[in-house]
């Protein structure tokens, strides 16, 4: 079966959304000059509540085909919840953009199911960050997992590991959009960080700016 893709809502976040996350009256986004990295992701191993094993890793290139299958995967709640609108398919640049991710303005995760012998058998969800070209201190980011594998605990540990990876690269703020009423979303994105700048464009959807915890900090949540 096909991993689950999850690209941004657009290859590159508007212009307007980004000018409002800057102007966003806080102090916490710009206590300090961070450079811009790049990470070198290794995967992590992860065991789930109810004893599921998993890894978070890269993205691949090779992984195109599967995050095209995936897409097929979610439901029409799920699919409009990750897009903000039903997504059929994705075109050949898209997968292309999707799958080959350079890990310094682009930072992909797919969450894959191990069997018993270690070797992935399926991939449920994807989450990425990309970073504004504007303000390299900003990212969008996005999460999208198969219904399955909803309210099981894989969200937040595919997650806590690309929040440590935006921190490490020098990103200090996400911006995330979604549909009004996607509370499971926000409640997700507001373990790594505090809300600080929204906006609703209209047609149901908004804005959210989070200026990231630091790893490992009191401030995150368990």
């Amino acid at each position: 079966r096909g991993n689950v893709e999850a690209p941004p809502r657009e290859v590159k976040p508007r212009r307007s959304t980004f000018r409002a996350a800057l102007t966003a009256p806080t102090k916490e986004c710009f206590v300090e000059r961070v450079e811009k990295l790049p990470v070198s992701p290794e995967p992590r191993m992860v065991t789930l509540k109810d004893g599921a094993r998993a890894v978070t890793r890269p993205v691949k290139p090779a992984d195109g085909p599967l995050l095209a299958n995936g897409l097929h995967r979610l439901s029409p709640e799920g699919n409009a919840y990750r897009f903000l609108h039903y997504r059929k398919r994705f075109t050949e640049a898209e997968l292309h953009y999707l799958t080959h991710c350079d890990f310094v303005d682009h930072i992909g995760l797919v969450f894959m199911v191990l069997n018993n012998e270690g070797a992935e058998v399926d991939g449920v969800g994807v989450a990425r960050c990309i970073r504004a070209t504007e303000d390299p201190q900003l990212a969008e980011v996005a999460i999208v997992f198969v219904d399955e594998w909803q309210q099981r605990g894989a969200g937040k540990m595919l997650l806590s590991h690309l929040h440590e990876l935006a921190w490490e690269s020098g990103i200090r703020r996400w911006l995330a959009f979604m549909l009004d009423g996607n509370y499971a979303a926000e409640k997700l994105f507001s373990r790594f960080g505090t809300i600080v700048h929204q906006a609703r464009p209209g047609s149901g959807t908004k804005e959210v700016t989070y200026a990231l915890h630091q790893p490992g900090s009191r401030a995150m949540k368990d």
